[in-house]
């Protein structure tokens, strides 16, 4: 396989990872706009502080997330970057129960952001770590007669 050919196929799986990962999100927000509800405060507050909620749109206020099948998929997928952002989050608020809103978004929904735009990041980097083990795996040189094999 010549230099160009190789190139060629890295970049190919690198968008391969890339377009699955927007797959994902279409998923994702199919899902939450199916799902969603009103959002409506309770004045006496939330348990898990104001959920997932965008401009009125919520899921997650009063029940957990991960009742909802979208939402448990996209989490254990994208895991790293949901940890990544859930431990930045937790420098700003300890308890991630946040009742503030920002520009009509939630605290978990700047998070569920924060994590599809560092997803990106996560699995263009999964690629570039898949693509150089299968360089070191299979593109060694080897001698004239093939893989020697050793006792």
């Amino acid at each position: 396989m010549t230099r160009e050919t190789s190139s060629r196929m890295d970049r190919k799986i690198a968008k391969l990872f890339l377009v699955a990962n927007l797959c994902l999100w279409i998923y994702f927000w199919i899902g939450f706009a199916r799902a969603s509800y009103p959002y409506e405060p309770n004045p006496l507050g939330h348990v898990s502080g104001t959920g997932f909620t965008f401009w009125g749109h919520a899921i997650a206020v009063a029940e957990s997330g991960f009742k909802y099948k979208f939402f448990k998929t996209t989490y254990y997928v994208e895991l790293p970057s949901v940890l990544l952002v859930t431990l930045f989050a937790r420098i700003f608020d300890p308890h991630l129960v946040s009742p503030l809103f920002f520009g009509g978004i939630s605290m978990g929904g700047w998070i569920i952001i924060a994590t599809m735009m560092l997803s990106f990041f996560q699995w263009y980097f999964i690629g570039r770590a898949i693509q150089r083990l299968g360089h070191k795996w299979f593109n060694q040189p080897t001698g004239a007669g093939g893989p020697q094999m050793t006792r």
